[in-house]
């Protein structure tokens, strides 16, 4: 596993699949917005799919605070959709992720035999810089809706004005 990430940070680039077709690339793709990465265990993990319809209920709400959610598991397509139908996810969802390849950029936890990522959570400024992130070993400890929500709302209001620019890789804005 590499180092794990760290606030200020500008996450990596990463490029998923996603369910219903394409790819996103974050962040680039959500820039302007902030975002919340989840990674999650698998549709098989009770505590993810309690977290995943947790951000379902709440993503009005913070859509509404300009937060913008999206999910990844090393599922493959299949299993995400029926999982993205069971709880009505209406934020991307990607899937086929290689847990090696996530963990050696991001500094994921993975389980044993690489099968799967452990819970890993990310909230990103609009800029893609990374203001918090929730790493878990095992089965919990992980991001909640509640907590984002009131983080956003705690940053939007104590923003400097230098930080308001949307997102650009330093390669792009020269």
């Amino acid at each position: 596993m590499s180092s794990q990430l760290h606030n200020g940070e500008l996450f990596p680039d990463l490029v998923i699949d996603i369910v219903g077709g394409g790819t996103l690339a974050i962040p680039r793709d959500l820039g302007g917005s902030y975002v919340v990465v989840l990674f999650y265990r698998g549709s098989w993990c009770p505590y993810c799919c309690a977290q995943l319809a947790a951000f379902s209920r709440a993503s009005e709400r913070l859509a509404a605070a300009g937060v913008t959610i999206v999910a990844l598991s090393v599922d493959d397509e299949a299993t995400s959709k029926a999982l993205v139908d069971k709880l009505h996810l209406g934020f991307p969802v990607g899937f086929g992720a290689n847990a090696d390849n996530i963990a050696a950029l991001t500094g994921a936890y993975v389980a044993e035999s690489s099968a799967y990522l452990q819970s890993t959570g990310f909230v990103l400024d609009q800029r893609g810089r990374i203001l918090t992130a929730v790493y878990s070993s095992g089965a919990i400890g992980r991001l909640v809706p509640d907590d984002v929500a009131g983080f956003v709302k705690y940053v939007d209001a104590h923003r400097d004005a230098t930080q308001e620019a949307p997102f650009k890789r330093d390669e792009e804005s020269a």
